[in-house]
């Protein structure tokens, strides 16, 4: 028995939206548009530029059905004024957040009472993907090649040390603070609103030195130098770089991973989706080469590890954020 040709047509037709109903139910609902992630910070910064050499890749994720990702640049207020906003939107995963954890809990702190939000009851993490490194640094005519060098200019010169940091509340600031009280050096900050303007700052010489992403001295290797960086070890981008700790400072040896984050009501969907998204940008070669020429590491730490960090950074910058509180 034959089949005609209208019968024939008939059930391509019915596998044609056999197949797409099973397509899309693969993918479920999300996403089902392109996905905002916003930045607050200047572009040029650590944020921004991890923020979109990791949206460049948003569409490879088979979790994402080939949606992309781009940035929105809303600086101000050390990226709360951004934080805010993503609050303010429909919990559906279209609209992400961008930041270390270190500034985002340093922001939450310094603002006591008046928090605008906590991170670990109004967030959900969904995963990591690269850190932040703080490192302090001159301009190359800067006679100190170390902080011990660095520490007696500064004491020697009998003045208030200016310096400089990409926003009032960040995880560099935080360490700043506690880097010049420990060695008892009068200073004044300078908050920018993200790295790249302390840069420019520095490479001007409108301030004296930078607390800093490492990641904001590739390219400018001639007009800054690094004099010591946090962490517990060396940053892998900058080997030769000795931290805090080896040249005889406690007390700054950690950094903050770069992670992205939902409001709290955002689906299960979501975050399966998005967080396995993360795990495959973080091993892309292409997305790998372009973090560590801007002197900055690619790896992935999912949701569960990356909340497990954030309550270390609530012990560590507490103490902190609370000296820098009672000096002011």
């Amino acid at each position: 028995m034959g089949f005609s040709k209208s019968a024939v047509i008939s059930v391509a037709a019915a596998l044609t939206l056999t197949s797409g109903a099973a397509l899309a139910g693969s993918h479920g609902s999300y996403p089902s548009k392109p996905v905002k992630i916003l930045v607050g910070f200047s572009a040029g910064g650590g944020t921004d530029t991890t923020s979109r050499g990791f949206a460049s890749y948003m569409h490879e994720a088979e979790s994402m059905a080939g949606q992309p990702a781009y940035i929105v640049n809303l600086p101000g207020a050390s990226g709360q004024k951004a934080a805010k906003m993503v609050l303010g939107e429909k919990a559906d995963g279209h609209t992400l957040y961008m930041i270390n954890i270190g500034t985002f809990i340093v922001g939450e702190l310094a603002k006591g009472k008046d928090k605008p939000y906590s991170v670990k009851d109004d967030w959900v993490n969904l995963g990591c993907m690269s850190q932040l490194v703080t490192s302090l640094q001159v301009h190359t005519s800067h006679p100190a090649k170390n902080v011990a060098e660095f520490v007696a200019a500064a004491k020697a010169s009998g003045k208030t040390h200016t310096w400089g940091t990409s926003g009032a509340t960040t995880m560099h600031s935080g360490i700043g603070h506690l880097f010049f009280d420990t060695y008892g050096i009068p200073h004044k900050k300078v908050p920018f609103k993200g790295g790249s303007k302390a840069r420019a700052a520095l490479v001007s010489q409108s301030v004296e030195s930078v607390f800093g992403g490492n990641n904001t001295i590739a390219g400018f290797e001639d007009t800054i130098r690094p004099l010591a960086t946090a962490g517990a070890d060396r940053d892998p981008t900058m080997k030769d770089l000795a931290t805090f700790k080896e040249q005889g400072m406690n007390g700054a040896d950690f950094t903050g991973l770069f992670c992205l984050f939902a409001p709290k009501g955002v689906s299960d969907e979501v975050k399966t989706k998005v967080g396995s998204a993360i795990k495959h940008i973080a091993g892309i070669k292409g997305f790998k080469k372009f973090m560590k020429k801007n002197n900055l590491g690619a790896f992935y730490v999912d949701a569960d590890a990356a909340v497990k960090a954030q309550n270390v950074m609530y012990k560590t910058m507490g103490p902190v954020v609370e000296k820098i509180l009672s000096s002011q």
